[in-house]
């Protein structure tokens, strides 16, 4: 038979409602007796029932992750490694993750995951680009949400960002130090926030070092407004290598785009780095493993989990707190690529 909050109450010779307290970390309680009602705690294994928990602080102890089903695949991993952040960050409280993916032709009414049609999240975490009517409903709905790796012109939402644009021209400086001159870029979803911070910081690393005084390497530029994938790469690499002179260099929107890109290097009978360099962005495990190594703007997504973990249970816990950008740091990794 399992051991009840009673049971406890009858062995330390107090009210059921002075366990509650010692439970939940509540009210005072004498140090003499807490520590005697924590020892039989201890020693029964006793564990508090989800849902006596749920009615006793008003919360359901659980935390939605929501990514767009594009995002989450096999090609894909970044967001589901910043998943797993956020998985580990809460090993240790009393929460649990909840992950869904939902569709691109996303409709609020039909379509809501489960748990928020059921009111059994505490919060929600949005990774990437999802449908802005989802958005505006945990908004309309007073949610607490947290944004990942995304952001809304003229709203001001909590979101977890990363260095995209110092990670791009840091990517750029140390190509154009290394001797690369005509320096291409390929990216697909070119009106994210993250795909147009790394472009700029292409375009303006390009400009303080001089090398697009006459808007030259415009044609060294490829972007598509679909998601990105190696066929934007392949696609973009066809391209651009095209151009003559041919450029000496491709810097990619991620890591994705960039396999796509050595890819159809390697087709056409070059030789990666010695007549094109490649580099991407993320750092997703794949990335060590090519052939050659890919150099790219490391991105740690464990700690971008951890962060959105410990921004959501901020606003979970203070409803009125201002809304908050926090920004992850980036670093370039040179590997054989380039």
């Amino acid at each position: 038979m399992a051991v009840t909050i009673k049971d406890i109450a009858q062995m330390a010779g107090v009210s059921i409602s002075t366990v509650s307290l010692v439970l939940n970390q509540k009210g005072y309680v004498a140090p003499e007796t807490r520590r005697k009602i924590l020892g039989i705690i201890e020693e029964l294994n006793y564990k508090p029932l989800h849902s006596a928990r749920q009615l006793a602080t008003r919360k359901t102890g659980n935390i939605g992750y929501i990514v767009w089903d594009s995002h989450f695949s096999e090609v894909e991993q970044f967001y589901s490694h910043i998943f797993l952040g956020m998985e580990y960050a809460v090993r240790g409280s009393d929460y649990y993750i909840l992950l869904t993916t939902v569709k691109s032709q996303f409709d609020p009414k039909t379509d809501l995951p489960r748990y928020l049609k059921n009111n059994d999240v505490d919060g929600v975490a949005l990774a990437g680009r999802v449908p802005h009517s989802l958005i505006q409903h945990l908004d309309e709905q007073m949610i607490p949400f947290v944004l990942i790796d995304y952001g809304l012109s003229g709203k001001s939402y909590n979101s977890i960002i990363l260095d995209n644009f110092n990670g791009a021209y840091a990517a750029i400086r140390t190509l154009i130090q290394s001797g690369r001159k005509r320096i291409g870029f390929i990216g697909g979803t070119s009106f994210h926030p993250s795909i147009k911070e790394r472009f700029r910081g292409y375009k303006e690393a390009l400009e303080d070092f001089d090398l697009n005084s006459n808007g030259d390497a415009d044609k060294y530029i490829y972007l598509e407004k679909t998601e990105t994938s190696r066929l934007i790469g392949e696609n973009g690499a066809e391209i651009i290598l095209s151009q003559q002179p041919r450029p000496d260099a491709i810097f990619c929107c991620n890591d994705t785009t960039a396999f796509g890109v050595m890819s159809k290097i390697q087709s056409l009978g070059l030789r990666i780095p010695d007549d094109v360099a490649v580099v991407g962005f993320d750092d997703i495990p794949q990335s060590e493993f090519q052939s050659p190594r890919l150099s790219t703007v490391r991105v740690s997504k464990f700690t971008i989990g951890r962060e959105a973990y410990i921004l959501l249970r901020e606003i979970i816990d203070n409803p009125n707190l201002p809304a908050q950008t926090r920004t992850i740091s980036v670093e370039f990794v040179q590997r054989e690529s380039s």
